[in-house]
């Protein structure tokens, strides 16, 4: 009776609850299809699933070969950043020039680059709705290679910080603008998938990192960390050089007046250069969505918390942020080599070698999983994830136990082994979701402003993390990662409880999952011939057309 009425009042279980007495009425009706009634797909979803493989469609190929690098490598720059700041710790001629930076001072330094990314939020998605997306994240790739320069040419600790604090300051305006522009671009067939890709770069630019950096520590000279410090301005490099060659995002263009140039542009890479009736139907879900966001007045930052909708997807944009970076997972990215420092895995080659090899584990997982995101769904990938985290933490914070009271050779080695077993639960979830759950939660009028409030959330969580992490290994040692274990059984619960499924929907109709009727978009008949249809007719009918 408990379970029951927690399931009828939490909201995700309650969709879980209606999806499967749906089901149950369906197949009692005689209805025995196997499909599930609550994510019944639309008729733009049916004619996506039946458009050709992208590699098959010529105009998709060249997208998605510019998408890449345009749009998808920003997020590699983050992951350089964390892969270089662990491998400068084994680097001998960064550790004596820096006077061996421990504690609080090795926690400035990494996390000052979150502090620049916070900073920079309330700007990053201005310059991406004023200005549109290739204009974000072309301001945000100039901003990161000045940083990057200035970090490399570093004379001090001083210069060192603040040219990290630059780089962060740019990156808020590329990861704001970028995840918008993959999902507004890409085919709705591939939507999904291409957009869960995008957090998995975080391990291309991690695993370059870490393999560059094991080569350059043999450089006797400062530009053994001065050689990694300046290649990581590649990323906004390739972006800069690939931007331009894509068109604007067809929402933004719409939103703007410029419709005969979106739908140019979704007829050449949706309709393989006709205007199908895919092409017609999506151009009218976005002008009917668009349409009733400005007559609603939904676009400032102040109606991100003025409906219980918005209200809910600031929650879930926040812990998609937050949990992505408190679950652990910043112990390996940054502070890798104190972890097995503590465990008696002392020598720098060996700690090196480790760092390059998780990395290339954490990717092929992540990689892995994004493709079957769509298929599998995201609750069941949040619920898996969160207990299989919570349960390797736990066994990872006993062995440590075990080692720091014994010393143990076998529990530093269960250790290890414990460290890639949580990888794997990390990475199924917390690297494709959080920024394509996020960015397809978020109706047009609040994305970027919905995905700067994830990126000043993930940069908060990031900063506290980098700065808190060393202190904690350096005063309690392996009890400090008791905190872990009590986060991560909070997140475990809110997974639970509050993620809601969303698979099966076209991203503007996710909005009818947060808004219910208030959403005022409905899907119904071929659209050929019109912009919106003039008169309302059924769901069953399946054209775009707003409410009265």
């Amino acid at each position: 009776m408990v379970l029951t009425s927690l399931r009828q009042r939490l909201p995700a279980p309650r969709q879980d609850l209606q999806a499967r007495q749906a089901k149950k009425a369906q197949n009692e009706a005689g209805n025995v299809s196997g499909k599930d009634p609550t994510y019944e797909p639309s008729r733009m979803n049916v004619l996506a699933s039946e458009a050709s493989a992208w590699y098959s469609s010529g105009p998709r190929r060249q997208l998605y070969f510019l998408l890449f690098p345009a749009c998808v490598v920003s997020y590699a720059t983050s992951g350089y950043d964390g892969s270089m700041m662990n491998s400068l710790q084994t680097v001998s001629w960064w550790d004596d020039y820096f006077g061996k930076p421990r504690g609080s001072k090795l926690g400035l330094m990494s996390a000052i680059m979150s502090l620049g990314s916070v900073c920079s939020t309330p700007i990053a998605p201005w310059v991406a709705d004023k200005f549109g997306r290739r204009w974000g994240i072309t301001a945000g790739s100039i901003i990161m290679i000045v940083g990057a320069i200035l970090q490399c040419e570093s004379q001090n600790f001083a210069m060192f910080v603040v040219s990290r604090f630059i780089l962060g300051f740019g990156l808020s305006f590329a990861t704001t603008a970028s995840p918008s522009m993959v999902s507004e671009l890409s085919h709705p067939k591939d939507r999904v998938t291409i957009s869960a890709i995008c957090n998995t770069c975080w391990y291309i630019g991690s695993i370059a990192a870490a393999w560059i950096t094991f080569g350059s520590r043999e450089i006797d000279s400062t530009w053994s960390w001065r050689l990694p410090s300046l290649l990581q301005m590649a990323p906004s490099v390739v972006q800069l050089s690939t931007i331009w060659f894509l068109p604007e995002s067809p929402r933004w263009l719409i939103a703007n007046d410029r419709g005969t140039e979106a739908m140019a542009a979704l007829a050449k890479y949706h309709g393989d250069g006709e205007e199908t009736e895919l092409v017609r139907i999506e151009y009218a879900e976005i002008v009917a969505a668009i349409e009733h966001e400005k007559t609603s007045g939904n676009t400032s930052w102040k109606s991100m918390v003025s409906t219980p909708g918005n209200r809910y997807r600031v929650f879930i944009v926040c812990c998609m942020g937050t949990f992505s970076q408190w679950s652990g997972n910043g112990l390996i990215s940054y502070y890798l080599s104190r972890v097995m420092d503590s465990i008696g895995i002392t020598n720098k080659d060996t700690q090196a070698l480790v760092n390059g090899l998780i990395n290339i584990w954490n990717w092929l997982i992540a990689l892995t999983t994004a493709f079957f995101v769509e298929r599998i769904g995201r609750r069941p990938l949040f619920r898996i994830s969160t207990i299989g985290m919570l349960v390797m933490f736990t066994a990872w914070t006993i062995a440590s136990e075990r080692f720091a009271v014994t010393g143990a050779k076998a529990a530093g080695t269960a250790v290890l082994a414990l460290i890639f077993l949580y990888q794997i639960f990390y990475c199924i979830c917390f690297s494709p979701l959080p920024v394509a759950y996020s960015v397809e939660v978020l109706p047009y009028s609040i994305r970027a402003k919905g995905m700067a409030t994830y990126v000043f959330a993930t940069k908060i969580a990031v900063f506290v993390n980098q700065f808190v992490n060393p202190v904690g290994l350096d005063n309690i040692g392996w009890r400090f990662y008791l905190v872990y274990v009590a986060v991560l059984a909070v997140e475990s619960v809110i997974a639970y409880g509050w993620f809601l499924e969303t698979k099966g929907k076209a991203l503007e109709e996710i909005a009818e999952i947060f808004d219910g009727e208030a959403a005022n978009v409905r899907v119904h008949g071929d659209t050929e011939g019109k912009g919106m249809m003039e008169d309302p007719t059924t769901l069953q009918e399946e054209t775009v057309v707003r409410k009265s």
